[in-house]
């Protein structure tokens, strides 16, 4: 039988509970660990990026296997991994979790999906229950989308360290660098005071940091010629 996993099968315990999560069960998870709550939006941009995969859980649905015609159809048991390498598809099972159901008007337009082994699945059905075309039947529904608890674990502190940890661009830094500028430069502007210059920024820099003056010289002119190129 086609499985996303040969273990536990046989446990009574809800699957999620044991390996996997609904959608809805992971953006409540992650909204738990987050100052700020999060939406299934957040999930999709993880799937966006290739970073975060999805399966299928439809209980009972019919497959076959796309590379060996022959072989008899299977059931699906467990969830399946849905192969983000067709990117159509990706974008459809993407715009999913952003509430946007996929309506496919054929078979042919149903998502591949991959087991541990590496076969690659399509859902079908007999005639009598064929679906009609552009029905939600082709493709997971919101409440089909799964994954992987471990998946999840693994990118916590990735989510949440992002902002923290991110690197500033450097041309952001000068721009910030460049109003710094024209804030010390402002305040010599009044009638008991010279005017203040670069050079005289540099050198009260200077005296404060204990930094290079020919160091921070570079650093204030290149912020100059980055808000100029703008």
């Amino acid at each position: 039988m086609a499985t996303a996993g040969s273990q536990g099968s046989t446990s009574s315990k809800p699957f999620h509970m044991r390996r996997w999560l609904s959608v809805q069960q992971a953006v409540d998870h992650l909204s738990a660990l987050s100052e700020d709550p999060l939406t299934s939006d957040d999930l999709a941009r993880l799937a966006e990026n290739h970073t975060l995969d999805l399966y299928w859980y439809r209980p009972g649905q019919q497959l076959s296997y796309i590379d060996r015609p022959g072989k008899p159809r299977t059931e699906l048991t467990e969830p399946l991994r849905l192969c983000p390498e067709y990117s159509s598809d990706w974008r459809a099972i993407v715009g999913i979790l952003r509430q946007r159901p996929a309506l496919p008007a054929e078979e042919n337009d149903t998502p591949t999906m991959q087991d541990d082994k590496g076969n690659r699945l399509q859902i079908t059905f007999d005639f009598s229950h064929r679906p009609e075309p552009f029905s939600g039947r082709w493709y997971p529904n919101y409440g089909e989308l799964v994954v992987k608890r471990r998946d999840l674990e693994r990118l916590e502190s990735h989510l949440f360290s992002e902002d923290d940890d991110q690197a500033l661009a450097p041309n952001l830094l000068l721009d910030v660098i460049w109003q710094l500028e024209q804030l010390a430069m402002a305040n010599g502007h009044d009638q008991s005071e010279q005017p203040h210059d670069l050079e005289w920024l540099t050198h009260e820099l200077s005296d404060r940091t204990k930094l290079d003056p020919n160091l921070l010289g570079k650093v204030l002119n290149a912020a100059e010629r980055q808000h100029a190129a703008h």
